[in-house]
Parts: structure tokens; sequence; C-alpha cells
């Protein structure tokens, strides 16, 4: 994953009201991460990362803008 591809994929969560953000760990690490999941069962939020095809999926939705 780029650092690019990973701000496309924040921006496009982020226009259909997801908390979304890009996270850099190693100098080739760029992540993209879903914030404020609620789960129902347990009664709390969590942050998750998503999976690199996700990213690449949702950095096209922006390109067709």
């Amino acid at each position: 994953m780029t650092q690019e591809q990973c701000e496309r994929a924040v921006k496009a969560l982020q226009d259909r009201g997801f908390s979304a953000s890009y996270v850099q760990g190693a100098p080739d690490d760029h992540g993209v991460w879903l914030d404020n999941v609620w789960n129902d069962d347990l009664q709390e939020s969590h942050s998750f990362r998503i999976h690199d095809e996700e990213i690449e999926w949702w950095g096209v939705e922006t390109g067709n803008k």
C-alpha cells in the first residue's frame, strides 16, 4: 500500500459517514483504520485496520467522483 492509496480510501470512507484514519507504522507500512465501530454485544466501540484489498477497493471509489 502507498500513502496515496490509503488517503484516497480514508476520504471515500469519510465521505460515506465512516470514521476512518490513515496510519503509518514502519516507513513502508501504510494502513487505514476504521474508528469507533460499535459492538452491540460488548456495548463498546473498537478500531481496527482494514485489509489491503479493502483499501484498494475504497481508493478506487474516490476516482469515480
